[in-house]
């Protein structure tokens, strides 16, 4: 008999549960796809797969709604026929009633941890795996749409002109590189092809442009025919932590690279770490023997004369500190060459061979200076000598060349700097000073730029922890409040359903409160994650502790 009274209290549970979850969850879910589907324009029939794959995240919201619900209607309609009573009086006990209710929270609590730490994570990469997919078509979209795409690259404006989806390439394209509010370059193309590519941890999608002009911020142009950029490709959820599942959890807590913040940050610190070496390379160089000694991409060889290879190192405008998007300083990747022959109006010479083990250069350029600049865009280390103003001539021939504005072909930076760099991590865990490495010749650029690591890193592990003990929260509150809605349908059983489950549902606000106050207080101050997991739990134990004194009572009456 009294089994026969469970089932049915639970089989009433059940009813009102899985009908309220099922409308909660669509209603959530369609709102929660609005700004995702407006960022990204999405192929319109993928939109519902897209909405399967996000709705298991509204339904860790949905779930302990639903149960408080259900537990509440039903407890209290018992009450209100006076059922509990006749099985009071039948000597059925009310913890025997309460049990369905603590089986439908158990189960309620198991859903959500396998949701939250398991299944989550698994349909957020395949709702990415959909935008990755769809890369090229939602570029080629949103220029057919706005003729431009908005921010989906940060730091990057384009324009074009027209799409041409067939051969993957955008026609009379406009790039504009910003830092913070400012342009940096300003390059036009007369067209652009896309192409996607597979990378660690994550793919990018690489813009080849084809006859260009580039415009500096001091209006200065220069003539290019290629030039390309990758970028990450565009990204819907899966960049969060809290979107990870518990293994990933793991993995990142012991390699933090596996992160793609912390990944591309730490790219950064690598990329340039090898700029700096390479110039305190050239200057040893100067020290040594009053020469670099340099290869290009041609396999020719180059000799520039000169005193000092020093960088030009000006954080304070060009790095932003919070909330810096990867993109390195350009005036950080920059060393000035000077000569100090001042007898000469072209001190600076630079030699070009034909050949590595030739005697005698083929041309030989002079200049008042020049700037090493160092490119990593591509995730490639070359340099690159640039002139401002440069005259040239053949070794055999007496005539001399002015021109305004050149670069020579990109240099190879030496393979030992680039393999030392590729082996080294840049964690903080690793201990490393970098003025010890670059013997006191750090940058205040890469300082600041370590220093950012290092904090995101700091961060990145509060918000692991917060983001575990949240999840376990969730599930563990879902049994606390549950039992505490069964008990106020009891209490509240003279007024009307719904007012106990307002009554109810101002329990589950506080539970709520603390758990994202508590995990906000961990991720916003490291130091302050032992406060924020205290607080994070301190409103399901305070439930708990009122669960055990309103059944208390109710066993007393």
């Amino acid at each position: 008999m009294v089994f026969t009274i469970q089932r049915y209290i639970f089989r009433d549970l059940f009813k009102i549960f899985f009908l309220a979850s099922l409308v909660l969850s669509m209603v959530m879910g369609l709102g929660a796809m609005l700004q995702p589907l407006r960022q990204f324009s999405i192929n319109p029939g993928r939109v519902p797969e897209l909405i399967l794959y996000t709705l298991p995240i509204t339904m860790t919201m949905v779930l302990p709604i639903a149960a408080l619900l259900a537990a509440t209607l039903v407890y209290g309609r018992l009450a209100v026929d006076n059922e509990i009573t006749a099985c009071r009086s039948s000597g059925i006990g009310l913890l025997t009633l309460i049990y369905p209710a603590l089986a439908l929270s158990l189960i309620v609590g198991t859903i959500t941890l396998l949701l939250v730490f398991h299944v989550i994570p698994d349909f957020i990469a395949r709702s990415e795996r959909i935008i990755k997919e769809d890369a090229k078509a939602i570029i080629f979209r949103e220029i057919e749409k706005r003729g431009n795409l908005g921010e989906m690259f940060k730091g990057v404006k384009i324009h074009a002109d027209y799409a041409d989806p067939e051969n993957d390439r955008l026609v009379g394209v406009v790039v504009l590189l910003r830092e913070k509010q400012k342009i940096e370059w300003m390059i036009n193309a007369s067209q652009v092809y896309i192409t996607v590519e597979e990378g660690k941890p994550s793919g990018q999608i690489k813009l080849s442009l084809y006859d260009c002009i580039m415009v500096d911020d001091k209006n200065q142009t220069t003539t290019i025919p290629t030039w390309s950029f990758a970028y990450p490709l565009p990204q819907l959820l899966a960049d969060d932590i809290k979107f990870k599942k518990l293994k990933e959890l793991k993995e990142i807590e012991e390699d933090m690279t596996r992160f793609e913040p912390v990944y591309q940050l730490h790219e950064q610190v690598r990329h340039q770490y090898i700029t700096e070496r390479f110039f305190q390379w050239c200057q040893n160089q100067i020290d040594t023997q009053q020469y670099i000694d340099l290869n290009d991409n041609y396999k020719r060889r180059l000799l520039v004369y000169a005193d000092s290879c020093s960088i030009r190192d000006n954080p304070d405008k060009q790095f932003q500190k919070k909330g810096w998007q990867g993109r390195s300083s350009r005036s950080a990747r920059t060393a000035v060459l000077k000569a100090q022959d001042s007898s000469s109006e072209w001190p600076l010479k630079v030699d070009l061979y034909r050949q590595v083990d030739d005697m005698y250069p083929e041309k030989i350029f002079q200049s008042p200076g020049a700037v090493l600049v160092v490119n990593t865009d591509l995730g490639r280390a070359k340099a690159q000598i640039n002139f401002n103003k440069v005259r040239w001539h053949y070794l055999d021939d007496s005539l001399e060349y002015a021109l305004t504005d050149y670069g020579l072909p990109e240099i190879n930076i030496p393979e030992e700097i680039v393999r030392e760099a590729e082996t080294m991590s840049f964690l903080p865990e690793d201990g490393l000073d970098m003025n010890a490495l670059l013997a006191g010749r750090s940058s205040s650029y890469l300082i600041r730029l370590y220093d950012e690591l290092k904090d995101e890193c700091l961060s990145l592990t509060a918000q692991i922890q917060a983001e575990k003990n949240s999840r376990f929260a969730f599930g563990v509150s879902c049994v606390v409040l549950v039992l505490m809605g069964a008990a106020l349908g009891i209490v509240f059983r003279s007024g009307h359903l719904l007012t106990a489950f307002g009554v109810s549902s101002v329990p589950a606000a506080f539970c709520l409160i603390t758990i994202f106050t508590g995990k906000h207080i961990s991720e916003g101050n490291p130091e302050n994650i032992g406060l924020g997991i205290m607080f994070l739990w301190g409103g399901i134990m305070v439930v708990g502790l009122a669960d055990i004194f309103v059944y208390h009572r109710l066993l007393k009456n």
